[in-house]
């Protein structure tokens, strides 16, 4: 079957399921047509409202990604580059992660701790300003995607992000719970001041690009100062924060977004996972 064909037939099968259940997961087989992929997810962010779940293929694994939307959401490169950088297309995680992503904390609990070796995905705008994040994903036994696998996926960014959108409109008319609190911007106002009053401007600055993921050299050669006025910073921080390394410094930025937050542990359990 030519490609042209075969993108013929997968968009008959589509479109008569825009707007309706088993829309994505059919979406899902298409892509899974052109590339083997190994687990998905969508997590959609509305422009005012709670994040949510739209689609899991692992039950087993939905405390995680509950867990990851009460807060350490605002630290995933895929949220960072739509929700601050307005980057939206297909991407893989080495494009948008930070240079030392993969010794951060959230990596470590994330996706090392979660089986993942590789990410790459779909981020598309919706009518209502919010984003949608179509996460594909390979697992432990597997190899990272290739970059045939991922130039494939790049070419089919107009039809992902076309039917998307079409989709996500069928549904506008539905309650949406989390327009009940815009508890995205509340947590972001939150990593924002983290830290305050203890540290100064520069400290905050440099801890919150930690959290990321960034490194000294790297945070160094953006800020125009020396890697050892970085790790001063750091140090200062470390000590007024009372904590000794990342993970200890990881584990008090989400307690402190539990603490002035409760109600982000009411996640999107609550919300329709209609797919």
């Amino acid at each position: 079957m030519s490609e042209l064909r075969l993108i013929s037939d997968q968009v008959a099968r589509l479109l008569p399921l825009v707007g309706q259940d088993g829309f994505v997961a059919a979406l899902v087989d298409v892509l899974r047509e052109w590339v083997p992929i190994d687990e998905v997810s969508m997590i959609v962010y509305p422009a005012s409202g709670r994040p949510f779940i739209r689609h899991r293929e692992h039950p087993i694994e939905e405390a995680g990604l509950e867990t990851f939307l009460t807060g350490p959401f605002l630290l995933d490169p895929y949220y960072v580059a739509a929700a601050r950088e307005s980057r939206y297309g297909f991407f893989s995680l080495k494009q948008l992660a930070p240079r030392g992503f993969k010794k951060s904390e959230y990596y470590r609990i994330y996706y090392r701790y979660s089986g993942l070796i590789d990410e790459c995905g779909y981020l598309v705008t919706l009518a209502d300003g919010g984003f949608v994040n179509l996460s594909l994903a390979r697992t432990e036994g597997s190899r990272p995607f290739e970059r045939t696998s991922l130039r494939l996926l790049s070419e089919l960014n107009a039809l992902v992000a076309g039917f998307l959108n079409g989709h996500f409109q069928s549904l506008a008319a539905e309650p949406d719970e989390g327009k009940l609190i815009d508890l995205r911007a509340q947590l972001e106002g939150a990593l924002m001041s983290f830290g305050h009053p203890l540290l100064t401007p520069r400290e905050q600055q440099i801890i919150n690009a930690i959290l990321h993921g960034h490194t000294s050299k790297a945070l160094a050669s953006e800020l125009g100062i020396s890697v050892e006025t970085v790790k001063l910073h750091r140090k200062n921080a470390y000590r007024k924060l009372a904590v000794r390394n990342q993970t200890e410094l990881f584990h008090t930025f989400i307690q402190t977004l539990k603490e002035q937050h409760p109600e982000s542990v009411a996640t999107s359990a609550a919300i329709p996972t209609r797919s």
